[in-house]
């Protein structure tokens, strides 16, 4: 049964066209319209922990408050108490209530106050309800409170790697970097000089950029050690017909003079040809293809601006049949701001995001004539952030694309697309913004994908070390999440490492999605003597990880079974995954601060293990946010057909399904970003499908 809502406080008053209490008008924002008698409570996902939660960064005396007549079973209640200008607002809980109604009720209420306050007023409902319900981690054995910001102790870091890695002799991944003719950056890279820029850049795509039907690499390359002003080469490798990769000379004109950051592919003209973005500390590029070579278009396509850009991806988010370009944006970045390692002035380390301001986000238009126009204002995109990562998919599950922006040291942001052309930020009210406790996390790569079979879409985001991961599952049909990171059993390993590059791919083919994160310090810690890197860099080392999911949403550290992937300390940045051999599993390319790219081999035994990749396409190009549902007997898997998820990266775009022991297929459902939904002949297992809009038969 429903709990009973409160009714409005007697002491509200209606005077002058305004509401006051006791004959004076609220301030600090509040608008003329009196507060919503539809307040639901905060509620739990387990046992209510019976203690306070007050929330409030200044002392305030309390001029009101709802106080709503139910309590938890045995007559116990809970007190969450939020200001909201000058006004404390006090929620009493229930075991029997829902955040879902609490949040929509209150994210309904706090329309009626400016933006800065629905922002103000969500955020302290998120982190008391956070705080207090704890979700039931408590059964999990884990505190409450978030560990201190910040990295990781030294020791810790080096006694985790130890105990969480194995030798890379044999396991699922193999490094064929130089077999594969991958070259390494020519010189030796010089040591750091604490400039933030040089600690973050390092973006890397994989795409077919002559229509040869393989995939290629291209790797972003920032400036050398010291310099923001002296950028290396971007480099392309072409892959051959023996699966090797030889480097194109000129890099087929992508060999951008930026300072490299993050890289979107995606064709923005419908003829059939890949083109790329470039987002660079500093001015971007967009580079036209045209027939295998490349041009830089940025001007005449009315892509602008010098700040400091890192991920973005390319979507349809208006349905018009042409994909239109979202930047993520980090700071505003003084070079020389310096900062030290604690208090002694003598050592000098990297600078953390807090002191610099964060930058909006780019929403550029596809106008279908080869140019874009800004729409950021307009389509609502105010609020700014220190964004790294970004998915472009259909996260709300309406069948509209969605943005997801991991933000550092800031809430994440989820920008629900309207339908009408704006956006709303939502993260805060679908509780994918904080973490369990309510804390802003250092938010860095993202990754979504369905790892509980639900058939919905589940959020990750990497974090920096000293605080784990965290993997935001959704729950219902109003697409709400919670944070399980606990639950998933991934936070115990990962909170020593500092993340960036992540994917949910299936790397064995059993039919749940597993984890793989690319780490990496950004502050200095011990030098890690099996680092190739010297004595500098191997300070930042760490080495990468890997979690096999079983299909519920827990995971189960495999690292000493990833082979070279997960033994080697390396300072990992953006990595990108793809079926390079064109064998049906998904390899993984990695890029790192000294320029060097890293190309490992998926050798998961495929005994008893089938696999599908389907690639939907409309209008001549790939579908971006296509999904693909496919039924083998019993069970059914929900995957995205999107390049766009990781840190800096551009990834395969096609959907790759691990089947486990099934050997035939009964359904192959795609719901097109158009918002049609069409079913296909089921294709055979164990190849590739490529299925076209218009051409399946339409499900009502």
């Amino acid at each position: 049964m429903r709990p009973r809502t409160p009714n409005p406080p007697r002491q509200w008053q209606r005077t002058g066209g305004r509401h006051t209490q006791r004959g004076r008008p609220l301030s600090h924002g509040v608008s003329s319209t009196r507060p919503s008698r539809r307040m639901a409570p905060i509620a739990t996902r387990g046992t209510i922990w019976q203690r306070s939660c007050t929330v409030a960064d200044k002392p305030t005396r309390r001029v009101n408050s709802y106080r709503p007549r139910w309590a938890a079973p045995g007559g116990s209640s809970i007190w969450a108490r939020r200001e909201l200008g000058a006004v404390n607002w006090d929620w009493r809980l229930g075991a029997s209530s829902r955040p879902a109604a609490h949040l929509r009720s209150a994210r309904r209420a706090g329309r009626e106050v400016e933006s800065q306050m629905v922002r103000q007023r969500l955020e302290i409902a998120w982190r008391c309800c956070a705080r207090t319900c704890l979700l039931g981690v408590l059964a999990a054995g884990c505190s409450s409170e978030p560990p201190p910001s910040g990295g990781p102790k030294a020791d810790v870091a080096v006694e985790s790697a130890e105990a969480a890695h194995a030798d890379d002799s044999g396991g699922l991944f193999r490094d064929v970097t130089r077999e594969a003719g991958v070259s390494p950056p020519t010189g030796s890279w010089p040591d750091g000089q604490y400039l933030v820029p040089e600690i973050t850049a390092g973006g890397v795509a994989v795409f077919d950029f002559n229509g040869d039907g393989r995939l290629d690499l291209y790797q972003l390359n920032h400036c050398a050690a010291g310099s923001l002003t002296d950028p290396g080469p971007n480099r392309l490798f072409e892959q051959q017909e023996n699966g090797t990769f030889a480097e194109v000379p000129g890099a087929a004109g992508l060999d951008d003079a930026g300072y490299g950051h993050g890289v979107a592919v995606g064709d923005i003209d419908n003829d059939g040809d890949l083109d790329v973005f470039v987002a660079n500390y500093g001015a971007n590029a967009l580079f036209v293809n045209e027939g295998g070579r490349f041009t830089n278009r940025s001007a005449d396509a009315g892509i602008t601006g010098e700040q400091w850009s890192s991920s973005a991806g390319f979507f349809d988010y208006d349905r018009d049949g042409d994909l239109d370009l979202w930047v993520a944006n980090f700071a505003t970045y003084d070079p020389n701001r310096k900062c030290t390692a604690g208090d002694d002035p003598t050592d000098p380390d990297y600078c953390g995001p807090h002191l610099f301001d964060g930058l909006t986000d780019t929403l550029y238009q596809n106008n279908g004539d080869g140019t874009f126009t800004d729409v950021s204002q307009a389509a609502g995109i105010t609020l700014p952030g220190r964004g790294w990562g970004l998915a472009c998919a259909d996260v709300t599950g309406d069948g509209w694309c969605d943005v997801y922006v991991a933000n550092d040291e800031e809430p994440a942001q989820l920008w629900v697309n309207q339908q009408d052309g704006t956006f709303e930020e939502e993260a805060v009210f679908r509780g994918c913004a904080y973490n369990m406790a309510g804390r802003v996390e250092a938010g860095m790569g993202v990754a979504i994908g369905d790892v509980d079979g639900d058939l919905r879409m589940d959020l990750f985001k990497t974090h920096i070390g000293g605080e784990t991961n965290t993997i935001y599952l959704s729950e219902g049909s109003d697409e709400m999440y919670s944070d399980q990171t606990a639950q998933s059993t991934m936070g115990a390993v990962d909170r020593p490492y500092t993340g960036w590059g992540c994917a949910m791919v299936d790397v064995n083919h059993d039919g749940a999605l597993d984890m793989a994160i690319a780490n990496g310090r950004v502050n200095k810690g011990v030098p890690q003597p099996s680092s190739p890197l010297g004595l500098f860099w191997s300070r930042l080392a760490e080495p990468n990880l890997l979690f096999l999911g079983d299909g519920s949403g827990r995971f189960a550290n495999a690292s000493s079974q990833a082979g070279a992937f997960g033994s080697e300390p390396l300072c990992s940045r953006g990595m990108a995954v793809a079926d390079l051999d064109d064998d049906g599993d998904m390899d993984f390319v990695v890029q790192h601060l000294n320029n060097e790219l890293r190309v490992y081999r998926n050798e998961a035994p495929p005994a008893g293990s089938h696999w599908l990749i389907v690639r939907p396409m409309t209008g001549g190009r790939d579908a971006y946010g296509a999904r693909v549902l496919v039924r083998a007997g019993d069970r059914q898997w929900m995957r995205l057909a999107h390049p766009t998820f990781s840190y800096l990266a551009s990834n395969d775009p096609r959907a790759h399904f691990g089947l486990g022991a099934a050997d035939a297929i009964d359904e192959l459902v795609v719901t097109w970003p158009s918002g049609q939904q069409e079913s296909f002949s089921p294709p055979a297992v164990d190849g590739v499908a490529v299925v076209v809009e218009g051409q399946g038969q339409a499900v009502p």
